[in-house]
């Protein structure tokens, strides 16, 4: 079966693959090792997703046989609460070692049945079938679950790979353009820190991408898939050079945190913020020069979208600001470990030391 792409993410006897499409979930059971020995395959999606493609999902049934559990959409689904009730649900169907999870659904879903699938009868497999931009570039690639607890976000989780990741461009035809930028804030992030060729043709292309130009799109998931398989294949459980996919993210979650994970402001458009704030302070230190922060504002702009604090009418003080950044999971012995840029493509690993330097440009620099 032919697919426009075709990306291994190898790690050994937990390699796999991920195969990117035109069409919704394609010939599913094909793509699926052992579908064969599956005792029972539950599908666990969202609202949103199972009222969007209820005609496809009901013609998938008809080929391929399944339970469903559909969960409310939205970051909120990632805790305890949830995490519990699905376990529940799966253990009362009776399923055994050789059941699978197909998770269909953003990042909160995505992690959440990774997390589920690691724990359930001490592990059973499941596959992605990522449906927004943004968990089709990041969140379904490289093995990270996650929930959330009230200190932070996704300070509770496990490394699980998926069997196979399906990524559908059909999913996107009907995501809000506010999606579609959530999801362009990640692929934005790996040609910033690795690839200026990319960041270069994301000046060029970046707008058919929000607007699902099928070319664009399937190019821009495919090199972000790309430099995250390789990432996540030399470094799986982020011990060394896989921290800088965490770029932007430091800031970022200390945002959305901030903002009680509301729809205020979603995990990519706390990522974009993230991205500005890290370059900025990337310039601060004195690792990059200013042109690289033009070159990031520009960007936003010639794409329309919002990229500064103010812009989202966040308002919080430097203290409360730093007091979450320090529930980042990255922290070692109380200090706070930045991914930042010396320019485009090239990262900067800087250990904060002087807690009073950070509170001072957030002062003058971005709450100003």
């Amino acid at each position: 079966m032919k697919h426009l792409h075709t990306i291994p993410v190898k790690l050994g006897d937990k390699s796999y693959k991920i195969f990117i499409d035109e069409n919704f979930p394609f010939k599913l059971a094909s793509l699926i090792p052992k579908s064969h020995v599956y005792s029972k395959v539950i599908l666990i999606t969202d609202k949103n997703v199972n009222n969007e493609f209820k005609i496809e999902l009901d013609k998938l049934k008809k080929n391929f046989c399944y339970d469903k559990i559909v969960l409310p959409e939205g970051e909120k689904t990632k805790s305890f609460k949830y995490l519990e009730i699905i376990l529940n649900k799966l253990l009362s169907k009776r399923i055994d070692r050789n059941a699978l999870l197909v998770c269909m659904g953003g990042g909160v879903i995505g992690d959440l049945t990774g997390l589920i699938a690691s724990i359930t009868l001490r592990g059973i497999d499941f596959i992605q079938v990522p449906t927004t931009l943004l968990s089709q570039v990041d969140s379904s690639v490289g093995g990270k679950t996650a929930i959330n607890s009230k200190y932070g976000k996704n300070l509770i989780g496990t490394f699980n790979q998926p069997k196979v990741v399906l990524i559908s461009l059909s999913f996107l035809k009907k995501l809000p353009k506010r999606q579609l930028i959530a999801g362009y804030a990640e692929i934005l992030k790996y040609s910033l820190i690795k690839s200026k060729p990319f960041f270069d043709w994301l000046n060029l292309n970046g707008k058919k991408i929000i607007s699902i130009n099928v070319e664009a799109c399937s190019k821009a998931i495919k090199e972000s898939c790309k430099i995250k398989s390789q990432i996540v294949s030399n470094d799986e459980k982020e011990k060394g050079i896989r921290e800088i996919l965490n770029f932007g993210h430091t800031f970022g979650h200390a945002l959305e945190s901030l903002t009680g994970y509301s729809k205020k402001l979603n995990h990519g458009e706390s990522i974009i913020l993230g991205m500005y704030i890290a370059i900025k302070f990337s310039v601060f230190l004195g690792f990059c020069n200013k042109e690289v922060v033009k070159k990031f504002e520009n960007h936003m702009e010639s794409l329309n979208i919002k990229y500064r604090i103010e812009d989202y009418k966040i308002k919080i003080s430097p203290s409360l600001f730093i007091k979450h950044l320090k529930f980042d999971k990255k922290i070692k012995n109380n200090k706070i470990k930045f991914i930042l840029l010396s320019d485009v493509g090239k990262v900067k690993n800087y250990i904060l030391e002087n807690e009073k330097l950070l509170s001072k440009f957030i002062r003058n620099e971005i709450l100003k």
